[in-house]
């Protein structure tokens, strides 16, 4: 399917229902203190290529949930890295497994790479591997999450995407990264210096360490934050997935 068609489908703005805040309000936000550094947008940001290209219209394979395939990026402005092989992150909502594909092109449409998964709920991520060539410093590439509500009908799939910039890493950061004490020093000095893509990698990492996602969480709640002002909705959506996913963090219940 050309990138065309599925950025033309994504134009369209999402809508929300109230059922989102009433979502929001029941749950608890309650998150162990991290020490975490405010993710500050790059200075001078490039705008995505098309309006529109972080977001889907489509909700869900059910259709009914108020959660989203989300892209889990700036909707402002294109995030940026410093890595030649980044990690692109995302949040499925509940539902039951299904297939999912991820695909990265060129700005121009060109696919670079194809992978196909098992969708499972939550905040999901893949790093692209490291046989493949490295990714251009100053260059601009497309990628998306398909999730694939019923492989006899493509147009029902559920598609989120977004755009990903690669920068050179200022010499001082690179110093400072590498006498990075902690993973947490790693991701304040990623979110400092406007590393959205590097920031939230390396906080996804250190959940699977620790086995808490506190760092994740607080970065989705810090992008939230600085997308508030320009774009409300987009800042609503981040929040309502850390919501969640904080309330999946939580003790269960024993039947």
């Amino acid at each position: 399917m050309r990138i065309q068609m599925m950025t033309h489908e994504l134009k369209r703005r999402t809508v929300y229902s109230a059922g989102i805040a009433s979502l929001m309000l029941s749950i608890s936000f309650w998150v162990a203190p991290v020490a975490l550094a405010k993710y500050t947008p790059p200075q001078n940001p490039s705008k995505p290529k098309e309006t529109g290209t972080n977001t889907t219209r489509s909700s869900s394979c059910e259709g009914n949930s108020s959660a989203r395939l989300t892209a889990l990026v700036p909707f402002s402005h294109v995030g940026v890295t410093i890595s030649g092989h980044p990690t692109f992150t995302w949040f499925v909502p509940d539902s039951p497994p299904r297939p999912l594909q991820f695909r990265l092109f060129t700005r121009t449409g060109q696919l670079l790479y194809r992978t196909e998964m098992q969708s499972q709920p939550g905040i999901m991520s893949v790093a692209l591997p490291s046989n493949l060539p490295q990714l251009l410093i100053g260059q601009s590439y497309q990628w998306q999450v398909v999730l694939v509500c019923d492989p006899d009908d493509p147009p029902s799939n559920v598609v989120a995407a977004a755009e990903i910039q690669v920068v050179q890493p200022a010499a001082s950061l690179q110093s400072q990264l590498a006498a990075a004490q902690s993973p947490q020093r790693r991701i304040d000095l990623y979110a400092e210096a406007g590393l959205w893509y590097d920031a939230i990698a390396e906080a996804r990492k250190a959940s699977e360490t620790s086995q808490s996602q506190a760092a994740v969480l607080e970065l989705l709640d810090s992008l939230a934050s600085s997308e508030a002002e320009p774009l409300k909705d987009w800042s609503d959506r981040l929040k309502q997935i850390r919501a969640i996913e904080q309330q999946r963090q939580l003790p269960q219940p024993k039947p």
